[in-house]
C-alpha cells in the first residue's frame, strides 16, 4: 500500500514511521510512506502556504493554490482525505475501507483551517479521529497510518489478531486478556481459560466483551441488534439488556387537564395497546398501568384477556407477534406507588414531561447511567392528560429531556411519545 502525506511538518512522523510495526512494514516495503510539502509549491520569497480569512476573525487559513498543488502531485487516482475536525469520525470500519486501496493521500490541515475551495476541487472524504481539535492533522494522519497499515496482509504475523480486537465488529469492545502468572497480587486467571475447553473459553470471551462494551461503551451495542446467540449468552444480565429491567408506567392519576386542574384521565384502546407492543418490541420487563377508577381497570383487564384467551386458542399458529404477546405482561394498579412496589428493587424512577425545567437529563446521559447500575430497575413514568403533576416529577430521580422537532409545536400522544423514547433508549438507530 501507498500512502502520501501533504504536510508542512514531515519531520513530525520520522520516529513514529521508524518503530515498530511500521517501521518493519516500511522495510519490508509493504507500505510505504512519502510526504509531499505545500511550502514547495509556493512563488513568493517567504513561501507562504496560509493567509487572513475572509470576513475577519483570527488565526490564519490555509491558502488553496499550493495546497492543491502538492495534493495533485501525488498523482492520480489516489483517494484524497483531508483531516479536519469537521470530518466524518473515523471508525474501524472505515479503516478497512482505506485499507483497501492501493493509494491513499492524506492531507493535514493546519492553523484555523484549510480554504473550502480544497475540498471541493481536491478531496475526496474528511475524516475526523473525534469531537476535539488538535494543534495539526499531522498526529490524525499518524493515527490513520497505524490503523490502516495494520490490516495490509503482512504487516502483523498473525491477522486473526485483528478480527477479534475491538470495534473489529463494529459494536463490541475486545474480551479481557490473561496471561502468565496465573496469579498475581490475589487476582486469578478465569477458570475457563485454563480449563481447554474451546468453546466454552468462545463463550466466556464473547459474553465478557459484550458486558465491557455495556458498562464503557454503551452507545456501540445501542447502533446494532445483538444476534439470537449473543442475547441467549447475555440473557440473563441486565447490564448488557437495559431494557430487561426497564417497566414503563402510563399513569392515568394524578394528571393534569389543560387548565392545570389534578385529574383522573381516561383509558383509551389506542393508549394500552400500542404502548404494550412498543414495550413488547423493545424487550421491556413489563408495562404498568395507573388508575384508581374500578371501572377503567375492570377495562384494561378485560382487554387483556380477550388477547390472551385468543392466544391461548391458537397457541402456535398466533406466531410470536400476536398482541397477546404484548400485553401479556401488562398489569393494572390503583396509584403510581402501587405499580412502583409491584416492580420491586427501588426502581431508579424517570419522568418524563414536554413541559420546560430544570432537572432534565439528557437520552445518551440515561443511557451511560443505565450502565453504571445493572442491578436496579428502571421505571419511566409517561403521563396521559397534559402531564404528570408537578408533586409527580418532582419525586421522579430523574426528569428526561422533553422529545422534540424542529418546530414550536409539541404534542406528541402519549403512545407516540412511549415509542420515540423506547427507541432512543433501547433501540438499535441511536
Amino acid at each position: 500500500m501507498r500512502i502520501t502525506v501533504v504536510t508542512l511538518f514531515p519531520e513530525a512522523f520520522e520516529s513514529a514511521l521508524a518503530a515498530s510495526l511500521l517501521g518493519k512494514a516500511r522495510a519490508a516495503g509493504l507500505v510505504t510512506v512519502d510526504f509531499v510539502n505545500p511550502r514547495d509549491f509556493t512563488s513568493d520569497r517567504h513561501r507562504s502556504v496560509d493567509d487572513a480569512p475572509y470576513g475577519g476573525g483570527p488565526g490564519m487559513v490555509m491558502k488553496p493554490q499550493p495546497l492543491i498543488d502538492a495534493i495533485e502531485s501525488a498523482g492520480a487516482g489516489a483517494h484524497r482525505v483531508l483531516l479536519t475536525p469537521v470530518g466524518s469520525p473515523l471508525d474501524q470500519a472505515k479503516v478497512r475501507q482505506l485499507a483497501a486501496r492501493e493509494h491513499i493521500v492524506l492531507v493535514c490541515g493546519r492553523y484555523e483551517g484549510v480554504d473550502e475551495r480544497v475540498s471541493r476541487l481536491a478531496i475526496d472524504e474528511e475524516i475526523s479521529l473525534g469531537d476535539f481539535v488538535l494543534s495539526g492533522g499531522e498526529f490524525a494522519a499518524l493515527a490513520v497510518i497505524d490503523a490502516v497499515s495494520r490490516l495490509v496482509p503482512g504487516v502483523l504475523g498473525e491477522m486473526a489478531s485483528t478480527v477479534e480486537e475491538s470495534f473489529s465488529d463494529g459494536a463490541t469492545l475486545e474480551y479481557p486478556q490473561y496471561t502468565r502468572p496465573p496469579e498475581f497480587r490475589g487476582l486469578e486467571v478465569p477458570d475457563v481459560l485454563v480449563g481447554g475447553h474451546h468453546e466454552k473459553v468462545r463463550e466466556w470471551r464473547r459474553r465478557e466483551a459484550l458486558r465491557r462494551t455495556a458498562a464503557r461503551r454503551p452507545d456501540l451495542l445501542a447502533r446494532r441488534r445483538l444476534s439470537a446467540a449473543d442475547r441467549a449468552l447475555v440473557a440473563d444480565d441486565p447490564a448488557v439488556l437495559p431494557a430487561s429491567r426497564a417497566h414503563v408506567i402510563l399513569a392515568h392519576h394524578p394528571v393534569l387537564d389543560r387548565t392545570g386542574a389534578v385529574v383522573t384521565s381516561s383509558i383509551t384502546n389506542l393508549d394500552v395497546h400500542d404502548i404494550a407492543r412498543s414495550a413488547a418490541t423493545y424487550g421491556l420487563a413489563g408495562y404498568e398501568i395507573v388508575t384508581p377508577v374500578a371501572a377503567q381497570q375492570e377495562k384494561i383487564e378485560h382487554m387483556a384477556r380477550v388477547w390472551l384467551d385468543e392466544l391461548a386458542a391458537e397457541g402456535v399458529r398466533a406466531g410470536h407477534g400476536h398482541r397477546g404477546h404484548a400485553l401479556a405482561p401488562s398489569r393494572v394498579h390503583a396509584t403510581i406507588e402501587a405499580a412502583l412496589a409491584a416492580i420491586g428493587g427501588s426502581p431508579l424512577v424517570v419522568a418524563t414531561s414536554a413541559r420546560a425545567g430544570e432537572r432534565r437529563i439528557g437520552f445518551r446521559d440515561l443511557v451511560r447511567l443505565l450502565a453504571t447500575i445493572p442491578e436496579r430497575p428502571v421505571a419511566l413514568l409517561l403521563g396521559t392528560g397534559h402531564g404528570l403533576t408537578d408533586d409527580v416529577i418532582a419525586s421522579a430521580d430523574h426528569v428526561l429531556e422533553p422529545i422534540e422537532g424542529q418546530s414550536d409545536w409539541n404534542h406528541l400522544s402519549v403512545r407516540s411519545a412511549a415509542a420515540v423514547l423506547l427507541d432512543r433508549l433501547f433501540g438499535t438507530g441511536a
